[in-house]
């Protein structure tokens, strides 16, 4: 099987594959037990979102990052015309709903406190595995909390094969810019700890961190998970939506954390 043919669809995002079983399954209840606190159930989802960030950040153990190169004019130039491509076909999801209604579903939706909410599509998942790409029709919409009990629009996840070279990345969106890296060396847990869990408690907390501390295959199976040496394909962040320098649309990582690229030359964003 080709590497492209592994790129994994449905599961659209490690994060979704490491905490399926301590989300509710449609049709289960997604209140927690009687005996659960709401208190204790919040600050272990806001511990469990703290393990996400650090799992998705650049100096995370399960992070292999991208080439890369000194940014050009032409480099910059060609960013600029990506992101106003993007903006235009996507400003329209500004608006979750409309992105709920063209097939963008969220990412573990129990778990409330995320750094960045993805919402995926699986038919751009799919274009993706086929090598196609379309940065008006991205894997992922991301949005953030708007501070008024809802959710704004910042970018979008773009993704392609495993074996996608670097001269072909570049040529997607161009590595002196984009943010492309893997997710590696990943312990997907096993089902046991969370059988009969129905909400993100202290244990699904110790068992996640347990998890996410692995970074080879013998310490996986030793704790009884699947080992992923590499999962899905390159993927990178762009937050065209998050102003009008460079900085800020090219430079953050998968959660937002700015400033960890080099900089790069300015170039006009605005339509």
């Amino acid at each position: 099987m080709s590497p492209e043919a592994r790129f994994r669809v449905f599961s659209t995002l490690v994060l979704t594959s490491l905490t399926t079983s301590i989300c509710a399954r449609p049709g289960e209840s997604q209140s927690p037990p009687p005996s659960a606190s709401a208190g204790a159930e919040s600050r272990a989802q806001a511990e469990l979102s703290r393990l996400f960030a650090g799992l998705l950040s650049d100096t995370s153990s399960h992070m292999r990052m991208g080439p890369t190169r000194a940014a050009t004019t032409a480099d910059s130039a060609r960013a600029a015309a990506i992101v106003v491509a993007a903006r235009a076909a996507l400003s329209q999801y500004a608006d979750v709903k409309v992105a709920e209604r063209d097939g963008y579903y969220r990412s573990m939706p129990r778990l409330e406190d995320q750094p960045i909410y993805h919402y995926n599509s699986t038919l751009n998942f799919s274009a993706a595995a086929r090598g196609e790409f379309d940065v008006t029709k991205p894997v992922s919409l991301l949005y953030k909390k708007d501070g008024q009990a809802g959710l704004k629009l910042i970018g979008a996840m773009y993704a392609t094969g495993e074996s996608t070279a670097p001269e072909k990345l570049d040529a997607l969106l161009p590595i002196s810019m984009a943010h492309w890296h893997e997710h590696v060396n990943v312990c997907s847990p096993s089902p046991t700890p969370f059988r009969n869990t129905r909400t993100i408690d202290a244990a699904a907390v110790f068992w996640m961190r347990l998890y996410f501390s692995i970074t080879s295959a013998a310490e996986c199976d030793a704790a009884g998970g699947r080992f992923m040496p590499m999962e899905f394909g390159w993927m990178a962040h762009v937050y065209m939506f998050a102003g009008d320098d460079p900085k800020m649309i090219w430079d953050a990582d998968d959660v937002g954390n700015m400033d960890m690229h080099m900089r790069h030359a300015a170039a006009d964003t605005r339509p």
